[in-house]
């Protein structure tokens, strides 16, 4: 017996699969969203405002997103970066590194392209 493959989900295991997938779907669509309107809303208000500043990235914001998701996944403070639990940081950077190595390390020549750093909230050095 192979006890590495996964079992046949049954049928009301796949509907739920079905309604989970189209929830995620939907969450990650609105915060892709709230991402682009956020980039809007600084151009434009720094335009307004008649300020000379190169408009904030999406990139910028994307990292403000994951930044605050990781804390929180932790159990830490966004607002504070305190207060999370290192052992289930340990555990969400190996799940990063290990999606790196298992389909971009792996498959670098292949499929991709160099693309510009996203820049880091607070370094202004890269904005």
């Amino acid at each position: 017996m192979n006890t590495d493959s996964c079992p046949i989900p049954t049928p009301q295991e796949r509907s739920f699969l079905a309604i989970q997938q189209a929830a995620e779907q939907t969450m990650l669509e609105k915060v892709l969203r709230a991402i682009s309107d956020a980039t809007a809303e600084v151009t434009r208000n720094v335009q307004y405002a008649g300020l000379e500043f190169e408009p904030t990235s999406e990139g910028y914001f994307m990292f403000a997103v994951q930044q605050a998701t990781f804390v929180r996944l932790c159990g830490g403070n966004p607002d504070t970066l305190r207060g999370g639990n290192p052992e289930v940081g340990e555990h969400v950077i190996r799940n990063c590194r290990n999606i790196i190595d298992t389909y971009w390390k792996s498959h670098t020549a292949q499929t991709t392209v160099p693309r510009k750093a996203l820049p880091v909230p607070g370094n202004r050095s890269q904005q």
